[in-house]
């Protein structure tokens, strides 16, 4: 089965990141302030870690509109991100902690660790619907955990 043009709104093609980009923008904001509505903060309770996994616009959203926005599937995460933060589980094999990058965002963002999970699309219906994300947390000195990114991975 084809890929369609759009799905959910989002477009398929390759060289439509800018359009992706303004996509994510509007999904951060709809969700920091849905959550801020629901739960009284901007966090979503992950089931596994047994932890909040905050959203904070200066480090979740600028790094996800600079890598999410080159593919929809990516793009499409970031529309059913708190979905993904609160079923994402580990990789058997794979570990869950790493220390930070020694340069660019995850130094300025001063995390002292980061946490990798992954969910899993799946449809019956819609092959281009089959797909795996990443979600990577980085995590404070105070243990708070933030989400940092969120893409599509090829699995192996």
């Amino acid at each position: 089965m084809e890929t369609p043009e759009y799905i959910e709104g989002i477009p398929t093609e390759k060289n439509a990141s800018r359009k992706r980009r303004e996509i994510i923008k509007d999904e951060y904001i709809h969700l920091i302030e849905r959550l801020q509505k629901k739960r009284g903060k901007k966090a979503v309770f992950n089931e596994f870690l047994q932890t909040d996994v905050y959203i904070i616009m200066r480090e979740s959203e600028k790094k996800a509109s600079n890598s999410a926005a080159f593919n929809w599937q990516s793009t499409f995460a970031v529309r059913h991100l708190e979905t993904i933060i609160k079923e994402a589980v580990p990789i058997e094999g794979k570990p869950i902690y790493s220390l930070p990058k020694f340069s660019g965002k995850q130094k300025e963002f001063r995390y002292v660790n980061m946490a990798t999970l992954y969910y899993y699309f799946r449809s019956s219906d819609y092959e281009y619907l089959n797909f795996t994300i990443k979600l990577v947390m980085g995590i404070k000195n105070d243990g708070r955990h933030i989400q940092y990114s969120v893409n599509k991975i090829e699995m192996i």
